[in-house]
């Protein structure tokens, strides 16, 4: 895979995490969080919750290194790594509902 390939795929797989830590948040919120008596939220409010919590929680001295921005092979797999902690997450949180629910 090619420097300009990886820069590609790690800005799709950043945008694709973007939109799909909401989407994990607010389900297995709403399958359990809801059960001990919290309202149901939907996406947009999901994606509030983890906005705020990215922004509390991010380092401004992550925020500041050159060195760790500019470099597209550690992007390339931050991203690949965090793609697939999201998805073992549903499926672990899949996996629960299931005996829970």
């Amino acid at each position: 895979m090619t420097l300009k390939e990886k820069k590609i795929a790690a800005s799709g797989l950043g945008w694709l995490n973007a939109l799909l830590t909401p989407l994990v948040f607010m389900i297995m919120w709403n399958w359990f969080i809801v059960k001990i008596g919290a309202p149901q939220i939907n996406y947009w409010l999901s994606f509030g919750i983890v906005l705020s919590a990215d922004f509390i929680i991010m380092m401004p001295s992550q925020l500041n290194s050159k060195a760790l921005n500019n470099d597209v092979e550690y992007r390339y797999k931050l991203n690949v790594f965090s793609t697939s902690s999201i998805i073992m997450t549903i499926i672990f949180a899949l996996i629960i509902h299931l005996f829970v629910g």
